[in-house]
């Protein structure tokens, strides 16, 4: 089966520059620790609406990867969906009855985007039955979900607007799964999914620094901002290995592997700066902070080794490279956890996760290199 290649176009990064702004914004809810800790209900709240900005995204990607011409109607309809995220973006308070209502209709609105391009292109096709008619019926269950949302806050019934976005994520994660419909892997575009996928992930890396640039301080020198600089660095580094030098990308898949690994890999890295934050500031208990940075980097790293199933022919995930992984892990966690209220083991300890975990990948890299 011949491999779909598609160009990634320019409005394609700015489009993910705006999803970026939105996603990173949404670290105000868990940027506040109350009595040393984030809320439980904040960091679920948190969670959720990143699900719900990610899936935004993804709708659209999708549609672009399999049918968009960028004719006159994509740019209309894009530009209005940009906007509609901005709007989103600037709804994020840590009031969650505030801003459930304008965030919910513009999600509501995205998702209405979406379905009126795959509306125009199963017109084209003179059939529901393909791809862009299975999408239309997933998007058009997923828009009822947010209906009822906005109706229950039209109702006073706020408290269970973010249960029922619970459930609009799960059904638009699952729902693919059930109803498949007649569905052609050849429409998708292996390569251009995988390279918006490292675009979204590089400007979230990007933002993370954005985020992280206080702690250079030229008054006060010290070796903090250099250790927190290599610990996004080396994840950074691992990312691009894994990711864009061992992965075949010349292939024909329906990438739902890629698409869901991505989800925490985006959200892992916004809470790996939130973490480094929090423990910098010292407004949160130290044991919430390295809990937080423990869980993140492994969040992070378990994400993107996840992926080894795109792996190119030659290259493959061996138990020694599974046992080295999880060795400099539980080192750097020691070390992070025997000097719980140290800033410098914390920091030490994250970089011997993230800078053992890149030796490592780089060392498969370079053996490929040389077979």
């Amino acid at each position: 089966m011949d491999v779909k290649v598609k160009p990634v176009e320019l409005i394609e990064l700015f489009y993910d520059l705006i999803f970026v702004y939105a996603i990173s914004k949404l670290t105000a809810l868990i940027s506040e620790p109350i009595g040393g800790i984030v809320p439980p209900y904040n960091f679920f709240a948190y969670l959720i609406t990143s699900f719900v900005i990610l899936q935004a995204w993804l709708y659209f990607t999708n549609y672009v990867n399999r049918y968009g011409q960028w004719k006159w109607y994509d740019y209309v309809l894009a530009c209005v969906n940009m906007i509609a995220v901005i709007y989103m973006a600037n709804t994020i308070s840590h009031d969650w009855a505030s801003m459930a209502f304008p965030f919910d209709l513009a999600m509501l609105i995205l998702l209405l985007i979406v379905v009126a391009l795959y509306s125009i292109q199963a017109c084209k096709e003179k059939s529901m039955v393909g791809a862009a008619g299975n999408s239309i019926t997933i998007l058009s269950v997923v828009c009822t979900i947010y209906v009822i949302a906005l109706l229950s806050i039209f109702f006073n019934m706020s408290r269970y607007v973010i249960w029922i976005n619970v459930v609009a994520v799960l059904t638009g994660a699952f729902l693919p799964f059930f109803i498949r419909g007649k569905f052609d892997e050849s429409i998708i575009s292996f390569p251009h999914l995988v390279e918006r996928f490292e675009l979204l992930t590089i400007i979230t890396f990007g933002e993370a620094i954005v985020g992280l640039t206080h702690f250079f301080d030229t008054s006060n020198f010290n070796f903090v901002p250099i250790l927190v600089f290599f610990i996004v660095l080396t994840m950074f580094g691992s990312y691009v290995i894994q990711i864009h030098r061992l992965m075949q990308h010349h292939r024909v898949d329906r990438s739902l592997r890629l698409m869901f690994s991505h989800y925490f890999i985006v959200i892992s890295i916004n809470l790996v700066t939130v973490a480094l934050e929090l423990i910098h500031s010292g407004e949160a208990n130290p044991a919430f902070s390295s809990g937080l940075m423990i869980a993140s980097l492994i969040v992070f790293y378990l994400s993107i080794m996840a992926n080894k199933q795109y792996y190119r022919q030659n290259i493959k995930l061996t138990k020694k490279d599974i046992i080295l992984m999880s060795m400099f892990t539980f080192i750097g966690m020691a070390i992070i956890l025997i000097f719980i209220s140290n800033l410098y083991a914390f920091l030490i300890g994250s970089l011997c996760i993230t800078f053992g975990n890149f030796m490592v990948l780089l060392t498969k890299y370079k053996g490929c290199l040389s077979e």
